[in-house]
C-alpha cells in the first residue's frame, strides 16, 4: 500500500528518535550487543526513509508543477517566465527546518536560497552560525502575476494559478512595531556598514543691494554611521507543525518567530528615542520636580521645541501609551470651561496624529513620583532609521525539549537603529496620569 510523504515523515521521526536515543544512551555506558544491533538497524532504515521521502517530495513537486500547466499550453502560464513558474513550488521554511532537524542537507529551491544567503552574509561581514538556515527578505517574495487583466478565459494569464505565498519574517516584524505605524524610515537588504550624510543646516538667503558682496553662507552636515548588530530570540515549535505541508503553517512559524523579534525591536527603538531626547540635547520638556498632569500648553510646547530647529518637516505624529491617551481624554484645553478635550477621539494631539502603544512606558521616575511616570514622544519619525541587514538565520535545537515533542526554533535578525537628527525628536518624560 502506498504511503503518503506525512506517513513516511512520522515512521522516519519515531525511528530517528529511538536512533537518538540509544546514541544519547551510549554517551553515558557502553551498549549490549542487542542494542548495538538495533541502532544499526534504526539507522539503515532511516536512510531507507530518507530515499522514499526525497522520492515522495520529488513526485509531489512534479505534481504540483503539471497541475499548473493544464489548460495553458505546454510551458503552462503563459504570463510568466520559466523563472516564475519554477516559483509556484515555492520556498518552504518548514521543510528546511525539518532537513536540518533530521541531519539531511539541503536540496532544491532552499539549497539555492542558502547558497545565496551566505553570499550575502560574507559580503556584510556577517558571521552565521554555521548550521543554520538563512533567509532572505528579498527571495521568498513572488513577483506580483497579471490578475485583473485577463482575456477571454478567467484566469488566463496566470492569475488563478498563481499560490499565495508566505509572506517574509521582516513584513510581519515591521507590522507589529510602532515604528511602522509613525512613520520611520526602513531600509532593508543593505549591505556592510554604511555613513549616512546629515545636512543640519540650511544656506542663509541674504538681501542684497545691485553691487553688494555676499557673504559666505556655511551648510554645516553631520554623519551618522549603521553597523549591522544581531538580534535573536528562541521559540518552541512542535515536531508535528512542521510536518504539515500547508502554507498557512509555514505562515504560523514566521509569524511567530516574527512577533518575538517585533517586541525586541519595539523596546530597542523606545530606549533609542527616550536616550536621545534630554536637556543637553534641548528637545526635553520638564514638567515639575515630581512631575505633573501634561496640559494643552505643554503639548504645545513639545512641538515648539522641534519647530525652532527647523525639523517638523514631512508628517509629524505623537507616540504615547494608553494611560497618557485616557488622561488626556477628560483634560480641557483650558481650565474652568467646558471645552474641547486635549486629546481628541480621532486619536489627534493638537493637529497631528497620535500612534498608541503601551511599548512607551508608564513607569519612569520623576523625584517623589516613582515608578509612575509616563513618556510622550514627538517628531518627524522619517528621521529615525531601521536598517535590516540579509535576512533571517533560523538555528534548530531538537533535544533541549524532546520530551514535549518540540523543537526550539532560535531565529537571528541582524538590524540597526539610529535618529538621523536628534533635534527632530522632543519629549517628556515625567508625566502623571493619576
Amino acid at each position: 500500500m502506498k504511503r503518503t510523504l506525512k506517513e513516511l515523515l512520522d515512521e522516519r521521526s519515531v525511528k530517528y528518535y529511538e536512533a537518538e536515543a540509544l546514541a544519547l544512551e551510549a554517551d553515558k555506558r557502553s551498549l549490549n550487543a542487542e542494542e548495538r544491533t538495533s541502532f544499526t538497524t534504526l539507522t539503515s532504515e532511516v536512510a531507507e526513509l530518507d530515499s522514499q521521502i526525497a522520492t515522495a517530495r520529488a513526485l509531489e513537486a512534479f505534481a504540483a508543477g503539471r497541475a499548473a500547466s493544464v489548460g495553458s499550453g505546454a510551458e503552462g502560464n503563459r504570463d510568466t517566465s520559466k523563472g516564475d513558474q519554477r516559483d509556484l513550488a515555492g520556498f518552504n521554511l518548514n521543510r528546511a527546518l525539518l532537513a536540518r532537524i533530521e541531519q539531511r542537507s539541503l536540496d532544491g529551491v532552499e539549497a539555492e536560497m542558502q547558497v545565496e544567503a551566505e553570499k550575502r552574509a560574507l559580503a556584510d561581514g556577517i558571521e552565521l552560525s554555521g548550521n543554520g538556515i538563512v533567509v532572505l527578505e528579498n527571495v521568498p517574495q513572488k513577483r506580483g502575476q497579471t490578475v485583473t487583466l485577463q482575456t477571454n478565459n478567467p484566469g488566463d494569464q496566470g492569475g488563478v494559478l498563481v499560490e499565495k505565498k508566505v509572506q517574509g519574517v521582516l513584513e510581519v516584524l515591521q507590522a507589529n512595531t510602532f515604528l511602522d505605524k509613525v512613520g520611520a524610515r526602513f531600509m532593508t537588504g543593505l549591505t556592510g556598514n554604511l555613513s549616512f550624510p546629515v545636512q543640519e543646516t540650511m544656506p542663509v538667503i541674504q538681501e542684497l543691494t545691485e553691487i553688494e558682496q555676499m557673504t559666505d553662507s556655511e551648510i554645516l552636515f553631520s554623519a551618522f554611521d549603521m553597523i549591522p548588530a544581531r538580534r535573536g530570540t528562541t521559540i518552541p515549535v512542535s515536531k508535528q507543525l512542521l510536518k504539515q505541508t500547508s502554507f498557512d503553517m509555514q505562515n504560523f512559524v514566521i509569524t511567530a518567530i516574527a512577533e518575538a523579534l517585533a517586541q525586541k525591536m519595539n523596546a530597542e527603538a523606545i530606549s533609542n528615542l527616550l536616550t536621545i531626547i534630554t536637556s543637553g540635547n534641548g528637545n526635553l520638556l520638564a514638567l515639575g520636580t515630581n512631575g505633573a498632569v501634561p496640559t494643552y500648553n505643554d503639548i504645545v510646547a513639545l512641538e515648539g521645541l522641534v519647530d525652532q530647529y527647523n525639523h517638523n518637516r514631512g508628517e509629524a505624529k505623537y507616540l504615547t501609551n494608553s494611560k497618557v491617551r485616557a488622561k488626556l481624554k477628560t483634560t480641557q484645553k483650558f481650565t474652568g470651561t467646558n471645552g474641547e478635550a486635549v486629546y481628541s477621539d480621532a486619536d489627534v494631539l493638537n493637529g497631528y496624529k497620535a500612534i498608541i502603544s503601551n511599548v512607551v512606558p508608564s513607569n519612569l521616575t520623576k523625584g517623589t513620583a516613582t515608578g509612575i511616570a509616563s513618556a510622550i514622544i514627538f517628531g518627524n519619525f522619517s528621521d529615525f532609521f531601521v536598517g535590516t541587514w540579509g535576512g533571517t538565520e533560523y538555528i534548530v535545537d531538537p533535544y533541549s525539549a524532546k520530551r514535549k515533542a518540540q523543537v526550539e526554533i532560535t531565529a537571528n535578525a541582524f538590524w540597526a537603529m539610529k535618529a538621523a537628527r536628534v533635534k527632530s525628536f522632543a519629549g517628556i518624560k515625567d508625566a502623571l496620569t493619576a
